[in-house]
């Protein structure tokens, strides 16, 4: 199977690595490539820079939208829900994917797969969160789905309480935020 997924990301990265040694033919793409969209069966759009996801679903949805052989997969977040992000922007650009996603997927004549995977905190050294193994079962399982089942959306993350997890992640950007201000005045001038 050939798939094509956007970004060089720690996690694009992980998941092409993964369903290489899977034995498929696993090609990265820039946002500005040229995409021959026949050459491949399964698109992870899993790079997010500012608005560019929701392009590249439309591009991939216009191509594929009659062919049910294919498989268009946004990788999103939880920021997607309704106030529980504070980074404005990206809840938005989050949630325009989603929109249109949704939009494609109810009001439009299409045979492809369309799925959003939204993702909960990712790798955390500190913090209950989802390791790339997990998120991988779950784009394989999308992926390759040789069923009737569709998967618009659908959300994963740790089952640590979510605002238990908020309340730590705050702590440690506030310690962060601290030591950061604290050391930064110790830190002797140049000499010029």
């Amino acid at each position: 199977m050939n798939i094509l997924i956007t970004g060089n990301s720690k996690l694009s990265k992980y998941l092409g690595d993964e369903l290489k040694y899977d034995g498929h033919a696993v090609h990265h793409c820039r946002f500005e490539d040229e995409i021959i969209w026949d050459m491949y069966d399964v698109f992870i759009n899993c790079a997010h820079v500012e608005w560019e996801q929701s392009k590249m679903l439309f591009k991939s949805f216009k191509a594929w939208r009659l062919d049910d052989s294919k498989t268009i997969i946004n990788v999103s977040s939880r920021a997607v829900q309704p106030n529980i992000s504070k980074g404005y922007l990206y809840a938005a650009q989050k949630s325009s994917l989603r929109h249109l996603s949704n939009n494609l997927t109810y009001n439009s004549d299409k045979r492809c797969k369309v799925s959003t995977v939204h993702l909960g905190l990712l790798e955390h050294d500190e913090l209950p969160s989802l390791d790339y193994v997990e998120v991988l079962g779950f784009i394989k399982m999308i992926a390759f789905r040789t069923d009737n089942i569709d998967i618009p959306e659908i959300t994963i993350q740790h089952k640590a309480n979510y605002q238990e997890v908020q309340a730590e992640k705050e702590a440690i950007m506030e310690t962060e935020n601290f030591l950061n201000e604290l050391y930064s005045d110790k830190v002797p001038d140049k000499i010029h």
